[in-house]
């Protein structure tokens, strides 16, 4: 028999969490529709059935206080769906509090425990909205409720009703001594719209009171989404009858329950019968009684512990597995996997190949080893004869005779290779040719995982309409949000640490950005504003653009800012670009007024800085009076990158491709000093060194006729490495640094390259700092020995 309902089941749980957490987002998405378009028809089809799963997905798992709540929100949507409900501002912020507050049951069990904030308030503003209770519309009358369960003991003929006196007994020794056997008979109402999940909905909460031991219909048989008006469920349990009967009790779900005890079901058989049973093992033994036994064994396995652990190491695990469906669990298109499926059928198919190679070169090995044996013997033949031949020249023998002698016996060594030449050549060949195929599996292997780990990113895009609502309403504005190529696919480690960056930008471009209704009247625009959220890939980069039409940057108060935090020097004068560069600095704010919004100066920095973790960069554009676009540049995964590799003395490093902006060769003579500083101009700009063999203690030789420079840059910095040779770009697999190595400043971690050889991968922002901080104390030191 089945535990799959079990609370604490691992696949359970998982699936649970996950869909969960979809018809929530799939609720939010679609409510926020309904507010600008109260007609769609699709949307509140879609929004009841969410909930209607949600709330038979939260029973099934004994969620009752999310079961009773979506229950309530249930009711309100199936009042808009009948056209009794109109929906409104007011409607629809409760129906947003509403998923708010489920959103908190979800986390509070995420978190090994039960919501328990009060509930009733928004209880009755959602029961208000119902026609009858307060609601616009008139009221709906009501069905009658199905009755209560009530006991109804009866004689039951054990023959008739399925079970022998044998199955009977079978279920009286598979209990504790302790326990009493109920037979808990069922009736199911026909009518309801998930009448096929009700005998599960039973099952689960009987599993509460003690092990079930068997069901009829069998627990396969109920999970086959087909509805059964009767089920009989045989629980062995210490509950008393009347607590077995209250959990049977569900609404619209059951008709009407009976709880029999097991002695009732007994008392027809009779007692020498019964004793024969119990002291005759041999008769479980027999056909279809050993088959009984099995199932009695099996409902012990069911059995929950009793120990005191057993709850809290349940409350871990649930929690644990929540933690593993938010960040392992995929949705993969079958047809993903069917291509990986080909692609290692090639690679079996290759590496039987390789196996042949193997062989033929095995035996070219022995077939040398042979024909060097053979070539010593005959080079030894040839030499021990040379003095008989030396004296039959002597004694007159023409030279012409000799030669021809020793071509005809030695002869044969000009071609002693031939064959082992030949077979060389083909198997080399056919070597090449797999090696090829090969690699051009393996791209394709590669490329087929990685598109298993890509996820769309409408997966963040659709939170953002229900943030930009929030906000706006707060600051009074109007505005609207767009949402373009939310198709386009990434890596999912990306797409997690994705989040906190775009939260802070679109409240940034709703907040800073877009001006008031009032404002954009006087300057000639719609009193709704815009903004754009879109994505779109070029190359292996992805492109994130958020853009709205507010007033774009003010330059002027930029500057203005800037001087007075002591960021700039009064008299330097400002480009655009080196204004919009600063609103990235920590701290920097041209809020009026501090909000809970904005204004304290935390978002930009904290956008650049996760942005750089993820080895892309961001950038801002605006023309005053029109709007601004940030622009953020990631790579579409982090598992693989495309580095150029360097040297430096015996070390190799790689830098990631993205952050490299050009390299040089130049003579030491090129390289300046101003201000105790290296320095190298690059077509009119001045751009710092840092000396790698210095910075990293390797030693390496200074005095060399040239030096490469290697120009990195993230951000408004840049500088040039200096480093011995360039090896040439390569794609790199990350490995990560973990113990004592985690934290090595200026390492991002590890990768193997071809020749087996491990070479540090480069964090380039981390380096740059460093770099600073080390010159910076190196001029210290300086000053103070010259002092």
């Amino acid at each position: 028999m089945s535990d799959y309902l079990d609370p604490n089941n691992e696949e359970l749980l998982k699936d649970f969490f996950m869909e969960a957490n979809l018809q929530v987002d799939t609720l939010e998405q679609n409510i926020l529709v309904l507010e600008n378009d109260p007609g769609n028809r699709d949307s509140v089809d879609e929004i009841f059935r969410a909930a209607h799963t949600l709330k038979g997905g939260s029973a099934t798992v004994q969620m009752t206080e999310l079961a009773e709540f979506t229950h309530v929100v249930e009711d309100v949507l199936d009042g808009i769906r009948s056209d009794e409900v109109s929906v409104d501002t007011g409607v629809v912020d409760t129906l947003l509090e509403s998923i708010d507050i489920i959103k908190a049951m979800l986390a509070a069990r995420a978190d090994s425990s039960v919501y328990d904030e009060p509930v009733g308030d928004i209880k009755e503003r959602l029961e208000s909205l119902l026609p009858g209770n307060g609601g616009k519309a008139p009221a709906k009358k009501k069905a009658a409720p199905p009755p209560k369960a009530v006991v109804q003991p009866s004689k039951v003929d054990s023959d008739s009703e399925g079970l022998s006196e044998y199955d009977i007994l079978e279920l009286q020794e598979a209990a504790e001594l302790q326990e009493n056997v109920y037979e808990v008979v069922v009736h199911f109402n026909p009518d309801h719209p998930m009448n096929t999940v009700g005998g599960v909905q039973i099952f689960a909460a009987l599993k509460g009171l003690g092990t079930v031991l068997k069901t009829i219909p069998e627990f396969e048989e109920l999970y086959e989404d087909e509805f059964y008006p009767e089920v009989r469920y045989y629980l062995a349990t210490e509950e008393s009858r009347d607590t077995v009967l209250k959990h049977t009790e569900v609404a619209d779900v059951v008709v009407d329950s009976q709880v029999i005890p097991l002695e009732e079901l007994t008392s027809a058989i009779p007692k020498q019968k019964m004793e024969e049973h119990l002291l005759s093992p041999s008769d479980a033994d027999k056909g279809p009684e050993k088959e009984r036994e099995v199932d009695a064994a099996e409902g012990e396995d069911l059995q929950p512990e009793k120990s005191e652990e057993a709850e809290p190491r349940s409350k871990k695990r649930e929690q644990e597995i929540r933690k593993q469906s938010a960040g392992s669990v995929l949705r993969v298109d079958s047809r993903r996997i069917d291509n990986l499926l080909n692609l290692v059928s090639e690679t079996v198919i290759t590496k039987a190949t390789f196996n042949q190679i193997s062989v033929q070169f095995g035996e070219a090995q022995l077939s040398l080893s042979n024909i060097e044996k053979q070539y010593r013997e005959t080079l030894k033949e040839l030499f021990d004869s040379l003095p008989d031949y030396l004296e039959e020249i002597q004694s007159g023998t023409a030279v012409k005779q000799i030669k021809a002698e020793l071509l005809d016996r030695f002869g044969h060594l000009y071609s002693l290779l031939d064959p082992l030449e030949g077979s060389l050549k083909s198997s080399v060949a056919k070597f090449r040719s797999t090696a090829q195929n090969l690699s051009r599996t393996t791209s394709e292997l590669q490329e087929g995982v990685m598109q298993i780990r890509m996820v769309p990113i409408s997966q963040i895009f659709n939170r953002f309409p229900r943030l930009v609502r929030d906000v706006s309403r707060e600051l009074s504005k109007k505005v609207k949000l767009e949402i373009e190529g939310e198709d386009t696919e990434l890596d999912k480690s990306v797409i997690e640490d994705l989040l906190d960056p775009l939260i802070h930008c679109v409240r940034n471009s709703v907040d800073h950005g877009v001006e008031t209704p009032e404002e954009r009247e006087r300057a000639g625009k719609e009193k709704e504003g815009l903004v754009r959220l879109k994505a779109s890939n070029e190359g292996n980069m992805i492109i994130i653009e958020i853009i709205d039409d507010g007033k774009g940057i003010d330059v002027d108060a930029v500057r203005g800012k800037a001087i007075e935090r002591g960021l700039i020097h009064p008299n330097k004068k400002l480009s655009d670009i080196e204004a919009f560069n600063l609103i990235f600095e920590p701290g920097f704010s041209t809020a009026k007024k501090v909000t809970n919004i904005s204004g304290r100066g935390v978002g930009l920095d904290v956008v650049r800085k996760q942005i750089e973790k993820l080895n892309g960069n961001v950038s801002v554009w605006s023309e005053h009076g029109k709007g601004s676009k940030i622009t953020i540049k990631i790579p579409l995964t982090l598992a693989i990158i495309q580095g150029l590799l360097i040297r430096v003395g015996s070390e190799v490093y790689a830098i990631p491709i993205t952050s490299v902006i050009d390299s040089h060769r130049i003579k030491p003579k090129e390289i300046r000093m101003i201000d105790n500083y290296e320095v190298f101009n690059v077509r009119d700009d001045v751009v710092s060194l840092i000396r790698l063999n210095r910075l990293f203690g390797i030693p390496t030789r200074e005095d060399q006729d040239h030096h490469f420079v290697v120009i990195v840059g993230t951000g408004d910095k840049k500088m040039g490495l200096v480093v011995d040779s360039l090896i040439g770009e390569e794609d790199v697999v990350i490995k990560p640094l973990r113990d004592k190595y985690t934290n090595a400043p200026g390492i991002a971690g590890a990768t193997i390259l071809g020749d087996g050889t491990v070479a540090l991968i480069i964090d380039v922002s981390q380096l740059l700092d460093l770099g600073m901080r080390q010159e910076l104390e190196n001029r210290r030191r300086r000053s103070a020995t010259i002092g």
